[in-house]
C-alpha cells in the first residue's frame, strides 16, 4: 500500500450495512499485496464462531468469484488489483495451509496467547481449556480455603462473617446451604471475569487504603478476592484454564515491559502486520487491555488496524461488553495524529426499502430532543422518583443518558442499496391486540393467537419460509415453541440448541435415569410427560386422578395393572436394553426403537450432540451410573442454528444478533424487571459505594441512577437489533392498552413513538404501514 493511504480504518457499521463484506475485502487486500505467504501475518478477530466462519467463507467465495470472473468477481478483481491467476494461487495455498488463515474468535486468540507464554507464567503444557467455571472447581477451592482457616484465625473470621452476611441476605441458602452457596459464588465469580472495576476494587482490599466502606463490607468482598486466589491455585493444580479469569493476567503480563514478554510472543506466534476487529462494541475492557499492547506495537510499526462496530447494537453489556470503548478508542487514535480514516457504512443491503424507511422514521422520531427527554425519563425513573425533589440529580442523569443515546444512534439513518429495485412487495405491520390491563398473562395468550394468524396468512400466501419469532427471554421461547408445535408447525427453537433445554434430550436423560434406577418414578414421569409418547400425558392424568379419588399406588404398579399393554410393549423393551449393551449402544437402540430421528427432525442437532457426549464417555469405559453423575453437572456452550428454512425459528433477540430472516415476528411482551447493581456495588467518580439505592449517599445514588440508565439504554439497543433482522416482512405485536400494566417502559415507549408517527400520517395522509387492530 502507498504510505499516504490510512493504516487505520474505523467502520461505523449499522445493521445490514455490508460490514462483513468490507472486512473480508480488506483482509484479501492485505494478502493480495503482501503475497500468499503472509496469511499468518494478518489477524481477524470476531466474537462468535459463526462470525469467524462467515468471514472465512466470504474470503473463499471472493477468491472463487475472481477466479471465475463473475460480474462481482470482475469488480472485486479491480478493487483488489488481483488477477484470476493470483487469486487461484492464493486459494490453492489457503486450502493447503488452512490453519494459516487467522480468523479467530477473541477467546480463541487469547487462548493462543496463553499457550504462547504458558511456560513463562508457570502453566503446565497439557492444560485443559474451559469457557465456563465449573462448580466442582469452586467446591475444591472452598475446601482448600476451609482447611486453611484451621491454621489461620483471621481467615476463619472472614469466612464466618461472610457466611453470616450471606445467610442474612439470601434466605434460600438455609434450605440447601452447600449447593446454594456454590451456585451463588459461581454467579458472582463469573462477574469478576469481565468487570475491571470490580477487580480493581477487590485488589484494593488487600492494601491499606482509605476506602470508606465499613469493615463488614470489606470482609464480605474481601472473601471473594481471597477465594479467587484459591481458585487460581486450583486451576493450576487441576491443569485447567478458565478463559475469563486469565484476561486480566494477560494484560498485566504484556504491559510489563521489563519482563520482555511481548517480543517473546512474536517469536512464538510470528509478528503481525495487520489486525481486524469485528463487533468492537461487544468487547469488554479486560479483553481490550489484553489486546491493546499488541495493537499499540502494531500501529507503532505502521501496521494496519481495522475496527468495525455499532454501539446501538451493543446488547451484551450484562456480560461485560462496553460500547463506549469503540468511541474512546476511535477518538484516542485520531487525537494521537495517526493516519485514521473513519467511514460510515450507511447503505442497508439486507432489508427492503419499506422496512428501512420504517426504522428511519421510528428512530429519527425517537431522537427528537423533546421526545427523547420525555422517553428516557420514563425509562429510568419510577413514578415516585419523578415526583421527588431531586431535580438536579435527575438532570445530571438525563444529560449523561441523552448524550450517550445520541452518540450511539448518531448514524441510525440508512439508505436502501442500489440493488433494491423494482416493485417493493414487502410490508411492516404493527398489529395491536386488545388486552385486559389487569392481566398480563392473557396478553401472552392473545399474542399466541396473533402469531398463529400471521403464520396461517403467510402459509396461504406461500411465504412460510425463513420465518423467525424473536423473544426477550428463553422461557418465552420455550412457551411459544410448545404452543406452535401443538398447532402442527415445525419449530426450531434456540432452547433445542442447549442440550439441557432440548425436550428430546431431557426425555432421554429421564429414561436413562429410570433404566438405571427403576424406583425413581420422578424420572419415569419426566419421560412420560415428554412428546415422545403422545399418550404419556393422558396416562399421567389418569394416574393423578386415581391417587386423588381412589387409593395411593406407585406409578410403575399403576402402569402394570391399568396400562398393561403400554407397559409391556413400550416400557419393558426399553428396560431390557441395558442388560447386554454398552451405554452408547443402549442410547442408539432407544433412538431407533422410538423413531426419534423421524418424529423429531428439528431436534436432530441436539440429539446428535447428546449422542456424541454419550459416545465420548462410553469410550472411556464409563457406564450408565457414571454418565448420570456426569450429566447432573454437565454444562456447555451454545450450538449454531442449523439452516432449516421450512421450520419456524423461535429465538431470543440476543441469539438473533448477526442473523437475518425473510420474515420477523416481534411480540412486544417485555416485562418490567427490577434493577439492581452487580454485587450491590456502585462505582462512580473513582469511589465505591455499596447498598440499595435508598441506603446510598447522594453521590452514590447518582452513580446508581447512571448504572440503571446504562442498563435501560440497552433495551433500546435490543429493540433496534430486533427491528433490523427482517429482509422482507416485519410484524410487531403490540398489546393495547398498556398504560396501567407492568410491561417494560420500553413497550410503552414503542407505543408512544408509533402513535406519534400514526398521527403524523393522518395529518399528511401518508400511510406509514398497514397497522391493524386485533380485537
Amino acid at each position: 500500500m502507498e504510505s499516504k493511504e490510512p493504516n487505520i480504518i474505523i467502520y461505523k457499521a449499522s445493521a445490514g450495512s455490508g460490514k462483513t463484506y468490507n472486512l473480508a475485502l480488506n483482509y484479501l487486500k492485505f494478502i493480495s499485496q503482501e503475497g500468499k505467504d503472509s496469511l499468518k501475518k494478518f489477524l481477524a478477530i470476531t466474537f462468535t464462531n459463526k462470525a469467524a466462519f462467515e468471514m472465512k467463507q466470504r474470503i473463499i467465495v471472493f477468491l472463487k468469484e475472481i477466479i471465475k470472473q463473475t460480474e462481482r468477481g470482475k469488480t472485486l478483481s479491480c478493487q483488489l488489483n488481483l488477477s484470476p491467476e493470483k487469486a487461484k494461487e492464493i486459494l490453492n495455498h489457503l486450502f493447503l495451509n488452512y490453519d494459516h488463515l487467522q480468523v479467530k474468535t477473541i477467546d480463541s486468540f487469547l487462548l493462543t496467547l496463553y499457550k504462547a507464554i504458558s511456560y513463562e507464567v508457570g502453566l503446565e503444557p497439557d492444560f485443559r481449556v474451559s469457557t465456563y467455571l465449573r462448580e466442582e472447581l469452586i467446591e475444591k477451592a472452598l475446601t482448600d480455603f476451609y482447611q486453611q482457616t484451621e491454621k489461620d484465625q483471621e481467615l476463619k473470621k472472614i469466612l464466618e462473617t461472610f457466611v453470616e452476611i450471606l445467610i442474612t441476605e439470601k434466605e434460600f441458602l438455609k434450605l440447601n446451604f452447600k449447593n446454594s452457596l456454590i451456585s451463588e459464588l459461581k454467579k458472582l465469580l463469573e462477574k469478576l471475569t469481565y468487570h475491571k472495576e470490580v477487580l480493581t476494587f477487590l485488589n484494593s482490599l488487600n492494601k491499606d487504603d482509605d476506602n470508606e466502606l465499613d469493615r463488614e463490607i470489606k470482609t464480605y468482598f474481601g472473601f471473594y478476592s481471597i477465594l479467587k486466589d484459591f481458585l487460581e491455585r486450583t486451576f493450576f493444580r487441576e491443569k485447567e484454564l478458565v478463559i475469563g479469569f486469565w484476561k486480566e493476567k494477560i494484560a498485566d503480563i504484556l504491559f510489563k515491559e521489563e519482563d520482555g514478554l511481548l517480543p517473546w510472543v512474536y517469536v512464538k506466534l510470528g509478528s503481525l502486520k495487520g489486525v481486524i476487529i469485528d463487533e468492537f462494541q461487544d468487547t469488554d475492557r479486560l479483553q481490550w487491555e489484553a489486546l491493546n499492547p499488541i495493537i499499540e506495537d502494531l500501529i507503532s510499526k505502521q501496521g494496519f488496524l481495522i475496527c468495525a462496530g455499532d454501539p446501538k447494537q451493543s446488547i451484551f453489556q450484562w456480560r461485560g461488553a462496553d460500547p463506549k470503548l469503540f468511541e474512546e478508542v476511535s477518538q484516542n487514535l485520531t487525537l494521537r495524529s495517526y493516519n485514521v480514516k473513519e467511514e460510515v457504512l450507511d447503505h442497508n443491503y439486507r432489508s427492503s426499502k419499506t422496512i428501512i424507511e420504517f426504522n428511519n422514521r421510528f428512530f429519527n422520531k425517537l431522537n427528537e430532543d423533546h421526545i427523547i427527554h420525555e422517553i428516557l425519563t420514563e425509562l429510568v425513573f419510577s413514578k415516585s422518583d419523578r415526583g421527588s425533589d431531586r431535580g438536579e440529580e435527575k438532570d445530571k442523569v438525563l444529560q449523561n443518558l441523552i448524550s450517550e443515546f445520541k452518540t450511539n444512534f448518531k448514524h441510525v439513518l440508512q439508505n436502501p442499496s442500489n440493488t433494491q429495485q423494482g416493485e417493493d412487495k414487502s410490508r411492516v405491520e404493527i398489529r395491536r391486540f386488545n388486552i385486559d390491563e389487569s392481566s398480563e398473562n392473557k396478553a401472552i395468550e392473545k399474542a399466541k393467537e396473533e402469531v398463529l394468524n400471521i403464520l396461517n396468512e403467510l402459509k396461504s400466501q406461500g411465504e412460510l419460509r425463513d420465518v423467525a419469532i424473536l423473544m426477550l427471554k428463553n422461557e418465552e421461547v420455550a412457551d411459544f415453541s410448545s404452543f406452535l408445535i401443538s398447532q402442527g408447525f415445525n419449530v426450531l427453537a434456540t432452547s433445542s440448541l442447549h442440550l439441557k433445554e432440548s425436550l428430546v434430550v431431557n426425555a432421554l436423560a429421564s429414561l436413562l435415569k429410570f433404566i438405571a434406577y427403576p424406583e425413581d418414578e420422578v424420572a419415569l414421569a419426566g419421560f412420560l410427560s415428554s412428546a415422545i409418547f403422545p399418550e404419556g400425558k393422558e396416562i399421567l392424568e389418569e394416574y393423578l386422578n386415581w391417587i386423588l379419588t381412589k387409593s395411593y399406588l406407585r406409578l410403575v404398579a399403576f402402569l402394570k395393572e391399568h396400562r398393561k399393554e403400554f407397559w409391556e410393549t413400550q416400557i419393558l423393551p426399553l428396560l431390557d436394553l441395558k442388560k447386554d449393551a454398552s451405554l452408547y449402544k443402549t442410547c442408539i437402540e432407544i433412538v431407533k426403537n422410538l423413531e426419534i430421528e423421524k418424529k423429531f427432525s428439528t431436534e436432530i442437532t441436539a440429539l446428535y450432540k447428546f449422542l456424541t457426549v454419550v459416545f465420548n464417555l462410553d469410550r472411556k469405559g464409563e457406564g450408565l451410573e457414571e454418565f448420570l453423575l456426569y450429566w447432573e453437572k454437565y454444562s456447555e456452550d451454545e450450538m449454531d442454528i442449523p439452516e432449516m428454512e421450512d421450520c419456524i425459528k423461535i429465538l431470543t433477540i440476543h441469539k438473533a444478533k448477526g442473523l437475518e430472516f425473510e420474515t420477523v415476528i416481534l411480540p412486544l411482551l417485555w416485562k418490567e424487571k427490577t434493577f439492581v447493581t452487580d454485587l450491590r456495588l456502585v462505582f462512580y467518580n473513582g469511589k465505591v459505594f455499596y447498598g440499595k439505592k435508598t441506603e446510598l449517599p447522594e453521590e452514590g445514588r447518582l452513580g446508581w441512577y447512571l448504572e440503571k440508565a446504562k442498563n435501560r439504554l440497552e433495551l433500546l439497543n435490543l429493540l433496534y437489533v430486533a427491528l433490523t433482522r427482517a429482509k422482507k416482512n416485519l410484524f410487531v405485536l403490540l398489546p393495547d392498552p398498556i398504560e396501567k400494566t407492568k410491561f417494560s417502559p420500553l413497550v410503552k415507549i414503542f407505543k408512544k413513538v408509533y402513535d406519534l408517527l400514526e398521527r403524523e400520517n393522518l395529518e399528511s395522509s401518508n400511510s406509514l404501514s398497514s397497522s391493524k387492530l386485533s380485537t
